[in-house]
């Protein structure tokens, strides 16, 4: 059995959530509590005197804040769906495996009644981030631009 949709798209929409979570924790922590100290890539990583000075010249306000939170959750977007088509197959490493075939996800306690995902995992997560905008309720503030 391979992967279920119940679970991909289980998967997929906690992804979604965790680039939601992280660039507003991000922002948080660079407009509101002016805090530098949160970074952990690269695991050595440290921003300079300097760097913080330029960032702590950042004002506080809810446009930058929206556009910074996008900036982020793109860009966090971006390296989920090269690893969702590294995962299928339809990407390829940059480094070592020339021979690339993609890496098949299974459920761990397959059951008969689930069904098959019905896709690939890069073309479904940009589908699922609708249902996880249903989900994930009313914040005041969101990603993508249309009215509800």
């Amino acid at each position: 059995m391979t992967l279920s949709n119940k679970h991909a798209n289980s998967l997929l929409l906690d992804m979604h959530q965790d680039i939601e979570d992280y660039a507003d924790a991000l922002v948080n922590n660079i407009l509101e509590k002016r805090e530098f100290n949160f970074l952990t890539y690269p695991p050595n990583c440290g921003l300079t005197k300097l760097e913080i000075e330029e960032l702590q010249k950042l004002e506080n306000n809810d446009n930058l804040k929206s556009a910074l939170r996008k900036l982020i959750a793109d860009n966090s977007a971006g390296i989920v769906f090269n690893l969702l088509n590294l995962l299928d197959g339809t990407g390829f490493p940059k480094h070592g495996c020339e021979a690339w075939t993609g890496v098949k996800l299974i459920d761990e306690e397959p059951s008969e009644n689930e069904e098959p995902i019905d896709d690939w995992l890069h073309d479904k997560f940009y589908q699922t981030f609708w249902d996880w905008k249903e989900i994930r309720g009313d914040k005041n503030w969101k990603l993508d631009i249309y009215e509800d």
